[in-house]
């Protein structure tokens, strides 16, 4: 159950890294393309809650290390910073509101380092139960 969590964790973390990368591409669309509005955006941003949520809950089952756990939530506080506090703040907070971007790139920086993790661990479980049966394979031949 363990190493099916982990796949479904470091899936859940792929899917944010995409969705925020579209993200970018989304607002690129509309300040520098001026070909769309900001609804793509928003709902988008919006939905990657859910990859979240499953990451957080992966995270757990999969028995993560404490450290990933931590980053997790941390990953998930500043998306609610960005997504639910910063970008309401446009009016009454301009110079904060700017902030919503360069949490993006925390973002980045944060699901990148725990996808890498994750993955580091996923490949390291995989090696580790290969070893065993390599290891009665030889005695097999040495005989």
């Amino acid at each position: 159950m363990s190493k099916v969590s982990r796949i479904m964790y470091l899936a859940a973390a792929a899917m944010f890294l995409f969705g925020v990368a579209l993200q970018v591409f989304l607002a690129g669309m509309v300040v520098v393309a001026l070909q769309m509005g900001w609804s793509n955006h928003r709902d988008l941003g919006h939905s990657l809650a859910i990859p979240l949520l499953i990451m957080l809950i992966f995270a757990y089952i999969g028995h993560l290390p404490r450290r990933m756990k931590w980053l997790t939530w941390s990953l998930f506080a500043i998306y609610v910073i960005q997504a639910d506090v910063l970008i309401f703040l446009r009016d009454s907070l301009p110079v904060a509101s700017a902030f919503h971007p360069v949490l993006a790139l925390a973002d980045v920086l944060l699901v990148g380092i725990l996808v890498q993790q994750a993955w580091a661990m996923i490949r390291r479980t995989r090696q580790e139960a290969i070893k065993p049966a390599r290891i009665e394979q030889l005695d097999k031949i040495s005989l």
